[in-house]
């Protein structure tokens, strides 16, 4: 039976979908040239390549689908017409987000502040444009009015910027912090998208076929639930005092809390909740005030709802 082919980012996202897949029970194994990776469920296999050529792959039907950023996507529709007509965004997924930025040369430009000043600065002059999404670069020169060649630099966008003579007068880039950018003398000028996601594409054929869309469909639920869970934590603690239980009760469930509760074998019982982290820290207080002991907080992972 034909296997679910799914691409396996490199780069900053690979720890995360690595993780993530871990966390959530799959077994995950490099081969030795690293291209390959071995995971224990008889229908997926994993190949990894770069995130920018996974939307190529996935419209060719090379692949089912695969981890790639909201920011390449953008940039293979604007590059490949029939883009929507054979891949679709099967869940935007919740992995730390980046930023599309443009910036400039500090040393080049120590007067441009913004992308109004660099279009002042510049006027007519051509200008080289250094982006890793040269249609998303192409389509934002035309929009502020930049005479701009714009090229691909194939990686490491921002030492296209590093004098003497450099490549690049500016660059369109993805960010987290921007610590690598101003490392290497570069200022942002201007914030294309504050939030740019990771996202899961599927070829729309290997969508009809029901038994590779259930695969896809739960891988992504998989790691969906993972991610939900890293904001929640399992906290239990104990009531010793008989008379402590019912106030305690009455005071989870009044916020919407609906205890487990065991019998402990010395009297009292134990109690358990599973909320946001941000939380434990305002009930603890009152649990404590209420007769609760021995408080204690562990990660968790929730199955659905």
């Amino acid at each position: 039976m034909e296997r679910v082919k799914i691409y396996f980012p490199d780069g900053h996202l690979e720890e995360s979908v690595w993780n993530a897949l871990v966390e959530s029970g799959y077994r995950l194994q490099k081969s030795e040239r690293g291209y390959l990776i071995g995971v224990d469920h008889p229908d997926i296999i994993f190949k990894q390549v770069r995130p920018q050529i996974m939307p190529f792959y996935v419209m060719r039907g090379k692949g089912d689908g695969g981890f790639t950023g909201e920011d390449i996507f953008e940039n293979a529709r604007l590059a490949y017409r029939d883009m929507d007509e054979r891949v679709m965004v099967l869940e935007r997924l919740k992995f730390r987000p980046t930023k599309l930025v443009v910036a400039v040369s500090e040393e080049l430009y120590p007067d441009v502040m913004s992308i109004e000043d660099f279009v002042a600065e510049v006027g007519d002059r051509e200008v080289m444009f250094a982006s890793e999404f040269p249609e998303i670069a192409r389509k934002y020169a035309e929009r502020v009015g930049l005479n701009a060649v714009v090229f691909d630099p194939i990686g490491k966008t921002e030492a296209s910027l590093i004098s003497p003579e450099p490549e690049a007068d500016i660059i369109l880039e993805v960010t987290e912090s921007g610590t690598t950018l101003r490392e290497n003398g570069a200022r942002i000028i201007d914030v294309i998208k504050r939030e740019v996601f990771s996202i899961f594409i599927a070829n729309r054929r290997s969508m009809k076929d029901d038994r590779k869309r259930e695969i896809m469909e739960n891988l992504i639920t998989d790691i969906k639930e993972v991610l939900n869970s890293r904001d929640y934590v399992s906290l239990v603690f104990n009531v010793p005092e008989e008379e402590n239980i019912s106030g305690i009760l009455k005071f989870l469930t009044e916020r919407g809390f609906d205890p487990t509760v065991s019998q402990l074998s010395q009297g009292g019982v134990a109690m358990h909740v599973i909320l946001d982290r941000s939380q434990v820290k305002f009930l603890k207080p009152n649990l404590r005030s209420l007769g609760a002991r021995r408080i204690a907080t562990s990660p968790v992972i929730t199955f659905g709802d």
